[in-house]
């Protein structure tokens, strides 16, 4: 090499190293800038999401199992909102009939019993029951000037024990029988001697706060509540498995919730002890244990892995003694304040929270980022 070239390539050289010092300079101001913005705007987002906690969705099914409708506004008793499960379709044994049934873990003693998820009932400003679904002419009922009779029947997660329901006639009968498939389906409903109370569910060993907790033909509280969070960080474990499709098509409706929520972090739902919603309070009683029921897709009423998924990382053993239940929402009892009316947009309220269940979330959910580790503690 001449003596001419190794100024050149020394100035080179120090071009070279001065670009790539300014180059590092810079990223490193970037990225400071991006952290204190990032920093900023972690803080203010979670000021904005205390604020902010809040009702998006309100659902009510008049007939379990049935469509969902989605509300506005729903009138809450004790037992539930008013219009929610009043109504349950039952066999010529006077059993309840879900979509279950359709499955052969458990017995497929109905097989169409699936095709529930495509009946829509709906409370009419007369005062009449109507119930439609595709390719059928609708059936109204007239509540008021009904004549039904009392029947026996069974109800889920009721134990062994029966409730007297209002049966609706062959006509709503024959009906349901053509709307569903489901041989001799009786309308039944709650009437004046329906005593059903809140019960234990041994899976969960979380006993009811009293023995007289009023509640409806739901599978197990008057209320189930879901986090919109909570279904996106679902969602996004199933692209991680390549489901882009699945992940798409997957409603909250999946899920059978009364009140959807906004504004927390994905499962911190399960760290609220008690709640108030306007002016009623609630005790967020227990997680909700996912059956294979979770695993229907209600638009094409063919079944995925979704369950599958949430036993992979929403299993929890409650006690020694209980077994493992997959949970996706939380069960809510109302303990003051009905008869209310419960609002899209109501804030909530959250009064206290389960210090084992709190424990619980940070270590599997809290985020990692300490700015948002601060926010959640």
């Amino acid at each position: 090499m001449s003596s001419q070239s190794r100024p050149l390539l020394t100035g080179t050289a120090t071009h070279i190293s001065r670009n790539a010092a300014l180059a590092v300079a810079a990223a490193s101001t970037g990225f400071l800038l991006a952290a204190i913005c990032f920093r900023s705007s972690s803080s203010s987002s979670s000021s904005k999401r205390k604020q902010s906690l809040g009702i998006t969705q309100i659902l009510v099914y008049p007939i379990k199992s049935g469509a969902a409708i989605s509300s506005e506004e729903e009138r809450l008793l004790d037992s539930g909102f008013e219009r929610d499960r009043r109504f349950q379709i039952t066999d010529e044994s006077g059993k309840f009939v879900t979509p279950r049934d359709s499955l052969k873990a458990y017995g497929t003693t109905h097989p169409s019993a699936n095709e529930l998820f495509r009946v829509r009932s709906e409370f009419t400003p007369e005062r009449s029951l109507k119930l439609s679904r595709e390719g059928l002419h609708p059936l109204s009922i007239d509540l008021v000037n009904a004549q039904p009779t009392t029947a026996e029947a069974q109800i889920l997660n009721n134990g062994n024990k029966t409730e007297l329901l209002l049966d609706y006639g062959d006509e709503a009968s024959q009906w349901l029988s053509e709307a569903t498939g489901i041989k001799g389906a009786r309308l039944q409903g709650i009437g004046p001697k329906y005593k059903r109370v809140v019960r234990e569910n041994p899976k969960q060993g979380q006993p009811p706060p009293s023995d007289n907790c009023a509640l409806n033909l739901g599978d197990e509280a008057p209320i189930l509540l879901t986090n919109e969070a909570s279904l996106q960080d679902l969602k996004r474990r199933q692209r991680w498995q390549f489901k882009y499709k699945v992940s798409q098509n997957l409603s909250m409706e999946r899920f059978r919730p009364n009140i959807v929520v906004t504004g927390c972090l994905p499962w911190e739902e399960d760290t609220w002890k008690r709640i108030r919603i306007g002016s009623v309070e609630f005790l967020v009683w227990q997680p909700t244990g996912r059956c294979l029921m979770t695993s229907f897709d209600e638009e094409s009423l063919k079944q995925d892995d979704l369950l599958g998924l949430l036993r992979s990382f929403r299993t929890r053993k409650h006690t020694p003694e209980t077994a493992e239940q997959a949970n996706f929402g939380m069960h809510l009892i109302p303990v003051a304040g009905c008869p209310a009316h419960i609002r899209v947009d109501d804030e909530i309220e959250v009064l206290e929270v389960d210090e084992a269940r709190l424990k619980e979330w940070k270590a599997k959910f809290a985020p990692r980022n300490k700015w948002f580790r601060k926010a959640a503690s």
